[in-house]
């Protein structure tokens, strides 16, 4: 069983977002994700799909979204992005995958699960404080989104304790949790502390260099996984609970 990631999927069978408006590296985009999925994915192996999964507006706008996603190979975990307007609560969603049969389709919110040897936790994330974006009425989502991740993180602790495995750790964000400079924040801070190995996100569709170069900081390893960003293909994490990144071992 092999873990991989992928965010910003854009899907938008049912209303008009064609993503190609933001650039010519998204022409086609669903069609290159479709492809390079089915060359890559087994249906034993995990996807970690990092928000902005479709521009639908409700869960039954989101119907042929989901249903694409699900007969893609492999498990999904799907996280909430800033786009997703269709998300709503986990139960209602979990009713209306069981209703359509998208059997391969779970949510991550408030809580950790163990998946492909590796415990995976996370949030959607903010913007940051420090960023000239942030505004008043941003502090109220941003603190509600720290909440979130002590939830999830405490939930990892708690199983982790219970000794169901000893695998490593990682976060699945939609926003990163520190700037482009590369300066914490209490999200950041947070999964440092909580011994989190990699922290994956997405959200970033310009050009960073410094997410870019995959950077470590306070022994957290964060890596960029928009899919314009990983050339529209999911990317492998590992395997087992160890790490693969780029094809080789990687210590995170």
């Amino acid at each position: 069983m092999r873990l991989f990631a992928i965010a910003d999927l854009h899907l938008a069978q049912t209303v008009d977002k064609p993503m190609d408006v933001f650039g010519p590296r998204w022409d086609r985009h669903v069609e290159r994700i479709c492809r390079n999925w089915e060359e890559t994915v087994e249906e034993n192996d995990t996807v970690l799909v990092g928000g902005d999964i479709s521009w639908a507006a409700s869960l039954d706008q989101a119907r042929s979204d989901l249903e694409l996603l699900h007969r893609l190979p492999g498990r999904k975990i799907l996280l909430r992005g800033n786009h997703d307007y269709w998300w709503t609560t986990v139960r209602k969603m979990q009713d209306f995958c069981q209703t359509h049969g998208f059997s391969s389709l779970e949510f991550l919110r408030n809580d950790a699960r163990l998946e492909a040897g590796f415990w995976v936790c996370g949030t959607r994330g903010w913007v940051l404080p420090p960023d000239e974006a942030f505004r008043e009425e941003d502090e109220k989502i941003f603190r509600r989104e720290v909440l979130r991740l002590d939830l999830s993180l405490a939930d990892l602790e708690r199983q982790r304790r219970a000794g169901e495995s000893p695998g490593p750790a990682l976060a699945l964000m939609h926003y990163p949790p520190l700037s482009e400079k590369g300066c914490p924040s209490e999200l950041s801070e947070k999964l440092s502390k909580a011994g989190i190995a990699v922290c994956l996100f997405g959200h970033i569709h310009h050009h960073v260099p410094y997410y870019e170069g995959r950077p470590l900081l306070d022994g957290v390893r964060y890596i960029m996984v928009a899919s314009d960003q990983i050339g529209f293909r999911p990317l492998l994490i590992g395997e087992a609970g160890r790490f693969l990144l780029d094809g080789g071992e990687d210590n995170a």
